[in-house]
């Protein structure tokens, strides 16, 4: 019978020619771990005047939300694969040409028919929950809720080549929307 029992900080493994003893740590370390999260805005960088991102995928009420991919000029989902490999689309950056910022949102509306869900589940309607780029910032309305990923920070607006970028979401959400009467709709938002 062994005398030398695991412990804090340790492992063994012992056999008939003798024991080892694992002191590394079973855990992985802060540089070993991925920093990637739902809704992280990751920035490419530039393609001739324009500046690109990609977005991580993430969801709104289990719903995976749609970008405007640059390459293929079409709407595609974030979790988008290719021949069975991941391949994320590319967002445009609106730069606002005096602030040099540009507002990186997650768009969500209202069903336009019955049962009138929140977030919009139809794939091919307009509300369907998105990610887009303004170059203001936006708020608001009856029709569409917006949430702040990031906002990105341009070091020069006629030549851009790099930035600063603030993240404001580091997870998937769940929302709802609220109208009483005539005020305008109100959203909440709780990360998952």
């Amino acid at each position: 019978m062994s005398r030398i029992q695991p412990g804090s900080g340790y492992g063994f493994t012992s056999g008939g020619y003798g024991f080892t003893i694992n002191t590394t740590s079973p855990f992985p370390s802060e540089s070993e771990v991925s920093t990637k999260h739902p809704f992280k805005v990751i920035p490419i960088g530039p393609s001739g005047s324009n500046f690109r991102y990609q977005v991580v995928s993430g969801t709104l009420n289990n719903i995976v939300p749609e970008i405007q991919d640059v390459i293929t000029a079409t709407e595609v989902l974030l979790d988008r694969t290719t021949a069975g490999v991941a391949n994320p689309p590319t967002g445009q950056l609106s730069i606002n040409t005096s602030t040099e910022e540009s507002w990186i949102y997650l768009r969500a509306g209202v069903s336009t028919t019955s049962p009138y869900n929140f977030p919009d589940t139809n794939l091919a309607n307009t509300p369907y929950p998105k990610i887009i780029s303004s170059d203001v910032q936006l708020t608001d309305t009856d029709t569409y809720g917006y949430v702040l990923l990031a906002k990105f920070e341009m070091d020069s607006s006629s030549a851009p080549t790099s930035g600063a970028l603030f993240q404001y979401v580091y997870g998937s959400l769940w929302g709802d929307r609220i109208k009483l009467g005539t005020t305008t709709a109100k959203y909440y938002y709780a990360r998952i």
